[in-house]
């Protein structure tokens, strides 16, 4: 059953990050062509504003899923009825808190945004609706955690479909008609409020007895450790999102908001690559944490390394095709030549992207595992790092100095979390494991340095069979030479394993239906 449920989610996952891939290239495109780079710089520096607000929610959302795993499991209605409860009294907290918070800072938003030429008014409202839209769907969001502690996360990944594809329609619309970013704000704050109620609806259906438990309260002792655990995930949640929020801000206040813009479109690349791997890793957490409820360590290891295997196969092809053929892509079919950054940059980027990817295992060990408060201790460190490094660098190397700091924030995470996991929970050494990683970031990058070279080698029209095909070799070249590799290997096998249970699995239950 777990391995239908990371299968299934894992699909609805992709699906919905693919074609929000797709509409969002779409939309930046119509954003550059109709707004100019500026509006891109903008708009990310406000996401990335908002996103820090964010984070005002605590990580309760963390908590309250870790604790549903057990709770679900043992069908224990009240208990669920409880920790739902709980979170979403807390949620209500959070949306105003983010709208305080968010009008305080308000006044100020300009000035983090040098060299715009907006007016004052347009930007505060384009900051207030943003604002409005955040906390809102803090009201209304809260029922998504149960389908996702329950193993049917797929059902929210349809959900956030359908508002991507309506959100993005409704900006790419108003834009090209009428040229009005503001509209198209305030109508995505209404699809996303109709869906999210039809979420609401939906759960409580699917599970009544939230209703009938409304008011059942929480033990003492569990709401204790839930707000223990909220302080460890609160610093954790901080950081993160100053590691990944910083570094539109920095260069839009030190260098240009028309720089942050031409940044954001090669950022949009990263960031779409990184978030399928993401969606990827989410869908397979419930399942993993299930696992982990059996207290086996050795068994637990043997996934971890399973897989950190499946996401360095992902990783390197991602790698090899991104330095290959993002600015490719940039220049010759979705802008123009204007918006080309420099080689060096592009490294920079792709090796944040290949970092943040080859670490998430070992990030989801520790969130399944409860370790939240060995994750403070590390997130503290690593955002101090992105911070001080990107702001001594920024003045003497630019763009470049700032995307090296966030390169030495995710190295500094991957290292202490292994560290944190295998001395603490897992309870051995991480030697192997460190060897595994040290294998596979010297195979991606002789697989990237192949890949440039049959690009460069094939690439020599500016066409779209030409660049198909040197998308096929990134793909190709890299997996074709891991398998060689590893064709042997236990882990490999295992993931062989793994997808022919899946399918005698899924014909038993064809059957079954028949």
């Amino acid at each position: 059953m777990r391995l239908k449920n990371i299968f299934r989610n894992s699909f609805f996952s992709l699906l919905s990050q693919f074609v929000l891939i797709f509409i969002g290239f779409f939309s930046q495109r119509v954003m550059n062509l109709t707004m100019g780079e500026e509006l891109v710089g903008m708009n990310s520096v406000i996401s990335n504003i908002i996103a820090i607000l964010s984070v005002s929610e605590l990580g309760i959302a963390s908590a309250i899923v870790f604790h549903l795993y057990k709770a679900l499991a043992e069908q224990d209605e009240k208990k669920i009825a409880s920790l739902m409860n709980l979170y979403q009294k807390a949620y209500y907290i959070f949306a105003a808190a983010i709208m305080c918070m968010g009008l305080c800072i308000m006044p100020f938003v300009h000035l983090f945004l040098k060299d715009n030429s907006f007016s004052l008014s347009y930007i505060r409202i384009i900051y207030f609706l943003w604002l409005a839209r955040t906390a809102l769907s803090y009201l209304l969001s809260c029922k998504r955690s149960i389908l996702i502690a329950d193993q049917k996360e797929y059902i929210v990944s349809i959900v956030t479909l359908f508002i991507n594809i309506l959100n993005y329609g409704a900006i790419i619309i108003m834009l090209l008609l009428w040229k009005n970013y503001q509209l198209a704000l305030f109508l995505n704050i209404i699809v996303e409020t109709a869906l999210n109620l039809w979420i609401i609806r939906y759960v409580n259906k699917k599970y009544p007895f939230l209703k009938k438990y409304n008011k059942e309260p929480l033990e003492r002792s569990i709401t204790k450790t839930i707000f223990g655990e909220i302080k460890n995930i609160f610093i954790s949640r901080l950081s993160s999102k100053i590691l990944v929020s910083t570094d539109n801000l920095i260069i839009s206040s030190f260098i240009s908001v028309a720089i942050t813009g031409r940044y954001a479109n090669y950022s949009l690349i990263t960031q779409s690559v990184s978030n399928i791997m993401l969606a990827l890793s989410q869908a397979a957490q419930p399942s993993v944490g299930n696992l982990f409820t059996e207290k086996n360590q050795e068994k637990n290891y043997q996934v971890l390394r399973q897989v950190t295997f499946v996401f360095f196969l992902l990783a390197s092809f991602c790698a090899a095709g991104m330095m290959s053929l993002m600015s490719i892509f940039v220049t010759d079919f979705w802008l123009a030549e204007r918006y080309r950054l420099s080689t060096e940059t592009v490294l920079c980027c792709v090796v944040n992207c290949y970092l943040f990817i080859i670490g998430l295992p070992i990030a989801m060990m520790l969130t399944v595992s409860g370790m939240f408060d060995k994750e403070r201790s590390i997130s503290v460190f690593y955002a101090a790092a992105n911070l001080v490094i990107s702001l001594l660098l920024v003045k003497p190397f630019g763009i470049i100095g700032v995307l090296l700091g966030t390169s030495a924030s995710y190295l500094i995470q991957i290292i202490f979390r292994i560290r944190a996991f295998f001395r603490d929970y897992l309870c051995r050494s991480s030697r192997h494991y460190l060897s595994d990683l040290l294998q596979y970031t010297i195979l991606s990058v002789s697989e990237t340095a192949a890949a440039c070279f049959c690009v460069n080698w094939f690439y020599r029209e500016k066409s779209l069979p030409a660049f198909l095909l040197s998308g096929f070799i990134c793909i190709a070249l890299p997996n074709l030479i891991n398998y060689l590799i590893f064709r042997k290997s236990w882990r490999m096998g295992s993931i062989l394993h793994m997808i022919l249970s899946y399918t005698i699995l899924y014909e038993k239950e064809m059957r079954c239906k028949k």
